[in-house]
């Protein structure tokens, strides 16, 4: 059985779906042209899903990062060390490989340059380390009051932004790239820590529900409504809460009420290979978020989608490949330490 006893598992269980969602997302805008996904009630279905990747990843950040104590320099060092390292790692890689494939010649050069920038994901995630001592320290003084005050002023913005009240391009800059993110890592640190006055089990039956009615409710209004499946919507704010909450009160129930059926089925979950599967799954998110793009062009070459059934097999092949890679580079000296496993 792997040890895991520093990490919180409902965290890494969000952190598995979360990498799972970003591969189906990617796997999804692959498509030919011709087929539309706004048409395509199957795809709208997937979409409601695929979509909650990368808040959850902030939002995990800020649970973990938010309301604790740290040395500026060590942290900035230790976050930034473990974002840039594996990217500038992955990005040489691709570079080369598109070199290797195409040819060494100046043109191809120029090319291969022009291909590869810094994923968006790093530029705001480094973005969210360089602003949370600041938000930390707030927080630290006031508290979940203190995040409550933050995330009301937040969502102010979220619904400025949603009515296109925010029309100066610079202040629709900061908040997008910046502002947005670091709001859904208070948000994470406020759900991880705001103790509510619920039971663990009406929460997980109340927020499991409510779950299940926001997929229905956003794959129906999706056809005339786009805008649901931006990342500042409202719609994706309560979907990734009510998942995190979900979790959160089913790691609570199983600790508390061990009995209960629904605890039995997570603990055996958590310590079963299941288990051990979510754990690696978590350590290797990052470097599957980096290089999974790889192994989606290779496949979408050689099994081009053609129909929407075709989907969950080559998302399948493309998360089983992802894992399978990162399991093997884990087991590899200094490139286990550079290619972003943590």
């Amino acid at each position: 059985m792997v040890l895991r006893e520093n990490r919180i598992f409902y965290l890494d269980e969000l952190r598995a779906i979360a990498i799972l969602c970003v591969i189906f997302a990617h796997t999804i805008q692959n498509f030919p042209v011709n087929m539309n996904y706004l048409t395509s009630p199957t795809l709208l279905s997937y979409l409601t899903v695929a979509r909650m990747g990368v808040v959850l990843f902030f939002m995990i950040s800020g649970a973990l990062l938010i309301g604790k104590d740290y040395n500026l320099s060590v942290f900035l060092k230790k976050r930034f060390s473990r974002v840039l390292i594996p990217t500038i790692f992955w990005q040489i890689i691709g570079f080369l490989s598109i070199l290797i494939f195409i040819g060494f010649t100046y043109d191809n050069l120029t090319f291969a340059v022009t291909q590869f920038g810094f994923p968006w994901f790093v530029c705001a995630i480094l973005g969210v380390y360089f602003v949370i001592p600041i938000f930390n320290s707030f927080i630290k003084e006031y508290g979940i009051k203190g995040a409550e005050y933050f995330l009301i002023g937040w969502i102010l913005l979220i619904v400025l932004t949603n009515m296109q009240l925010i029309e100066t391009y610079y202040i629709r800059y900061i908040f997008k790239n910046v502002g947005l993110y670091i709001g859904y890592a208070v948000l994470g640190y406020y759900l991880a820590n705001k103790e509510f006055k619920i039971y663990s089990l009406p929460m997980v039956i109340f927020c499991s529900v409510l779950f299940v009615i926001t997929l229905y409710l956003n794959r129906y209004y999706a056809f005339n409504f786009v805008h649901i499946f931006y990342i500042e919507s409202y719609s994706i704010i309560i979907q990734c809460a009510l998942l995190f909450l979900i979790f959160r009160y089913m790691s609570k129930l199983a600790k508390f009420r061990p009995k209960f059926p629904l605890s039995k089925v997570h603990s055996f979950l958590e310590n079963s290979f299941i288990g051990s599967f979510i754990y690696y799954l978590s350590i290797f998110s990052f470097t599957i978020y980096l290089m999974h793009g790889f192994i989606v062009n290779y496949l979408l070459q050689v099994m081009p989608v053609t129909h929407f059934s075709m989907i969950p097999q080559i998302f399948l092949l493309i998360a089983i490949g992802s894992i399978i890679v990162s399991a093997i580079l884990s087991k590899i000296p200094i490139l286990n330490r550079i290619c972003g496993i943590h």
